[in-house]
């Protein structure tokens, strides 16, 4: 039997705190149960998941975490954190072929990493930015996965 790829262990993962994170009102409410999260493995696997009963809040979702996840799968940094990086001149955003328009600003896109450096791409949206980190964060070290420190 083979392995899981840590991206579907990732989504695992997310699915399995998922119903915490449902526990904080101010979650449930924003989120009506509903979110996405998406990985992009460094061989281009795509994993994902949807969650919730209502088909244009998740669309919307997935929308978002799309956005996140190609940003940080071009970037290699965080959303929100590259963006910062970029209005204060310490990165040029056209080294990685993203424009200031496309930014997504929000957060929930975390550049993860396996033991070998390479980079897993990961987004959620649903929740507070705040919150879309910390599932991610959590979930990464079921998946053997950490987060990648990036300069500041």
């Amino acid at each position: 039997m083979s392995t899981p790829a840590p991206g579907s262990l990732l989504i695992d993962e997310v699915e399995r705190l998922f119903p915490s994170y449902l526990e904080d009102p101010v979650d449930r409410d924003m989120s009506r149960g509903n979110a996405a999260v998406a990985v992009i493995e460094p061989d281009g696997r795509i994993h994902g998941r949807i969650f919730g009963t209502e088909a244009a809040r998740g669309q919307w979702c997935l929308g978002i975490a799309h956005r996140k996840l190609a940003q940080v799968w071009r970037t290699g940094y965080a959303t929100g954190h590259f963006e910062t990086l970029v209005f204060a001149g310490k990165l040029d955003e056209g080294k990685f072929g993203v424009n200031r328009p496309d930014f997504i600003g929000w957060e929930g896109g975390v550049p993860l990493e396996d033991a070998s450096g390479r980079l897993y791409a990961a987004a959620f949206s649903g929740f507070r930015g705040v919150k879309d980190i910390e599932i991610l964060a959590r979930a990464a070290v079921a998946a053997g996965l950490r987060v990648r420190q990036n300069p500041s």
